[in-house]
């Protein structure tokens, strides 16, 4: 087997690696969002999170899986774009790292919120009045760490690496400059939440999120059946990168 065949095989892995990274994603943010329902949309979160303490922790699972998958996509995808230009390289990689990090704060926050609620269960009068102050507090994290790491990081890491694509062309471009547009959308869903517009929960925000959802699945589909354009390749491995 000739090293071009070697080369070729080796990025059509990654490739399938990178989508199944991006489907794992997508699918575990949202199923740990539904999974925290009963906490998020409960006025009396303590008792709800300790009467539903399994599926709490499920959730915190699965949000655990969405940062693992974080990493993993960055990972996969930094050899291509620092190949394009080492600055942007490293702007996707501290971006991503930032994600990663205020998801697994979101993530200690729902069991902090766990732990109190098998402990509220216990108390009454100015005890239990207090720990739901607390309760509030770690929910309100929780909400902060969802608009800055899914959806505030995710919009500039969305839209580097979507950027990159659409240099490089190692993907069609009009699939490019989608994502692109669905960057910008979660980016301004972000900001709209950080000025207290919108929720991070709410049908507006699910509205600009839907877009970039989309995106990943179809970016992975593409990625897993027909990888990265090997013209592209050749081209991107064999030029020296530039700044652009």
């Amino acid at each position: 087997m000739t090293e071009t065949k070697l080369h070729s095989k080796g990025h059509k892995l990654n490739a399938v690696v990178t989508g199944a990274f991006f489907i794992a994603a997508t699918v575990s943010a949202i199923i740990g969002v539904l999974l925290y329902g009963p906490v998020l949309n409960n006025t009396d979160s303590l008792a709800s999170g300790a009467g539903n303490s399994t599926r709490i922790a499920a959730g915190a699972f699965f949000e655990l899986i969405l940062a693992f998958s974080a990493v993993g996509t960055g990972i996969m995808l930094f050899p291509y774009i620092r190949r394009y230009n080492e600055s942007w390289g490293l702007g996707y990689v501290c971006f991503r790292v930032l994600e990663v990090v205020f998801i697994v704060i979101g993530i200690i926050s729902m069991l902090s919120l766990l732990t109190l609620g098998q402990e509220y269960v216990k108390l009454n009068g100015q005890d239990a009045a207090s720990m739901q102050s607390v309760a509030k507090l770690l929910i309100a994290i929780h909400s902060w760490t969802f608009s800055l790491g899914p959806h505030f990081m995710l919009g500039i890491n969305t839209f580097i690496y979507s950027y990159i694509l659409y240099r490089s062309k190692l993907v069609p471009i009009k699939l490019a400059i989608y994502g692109i547009t669905a960057a910008v959308l979660i980016f301004i869903a972000a900001l709209l939440e950080i000025y207290g517009i919108n929720s991070p929960f709410s049908v507006q925000t699910a509205v600009l999120a839907l877009p970039i959802a989309v995106y990943e699945m179809v970016l992975a589909g593409w990625l897993i059946v027909r990888g990265f354009n090997e013209y592209a390749l050749a081209q991107l491995f064999q030029n020296q990168a530039t700044n652009r």
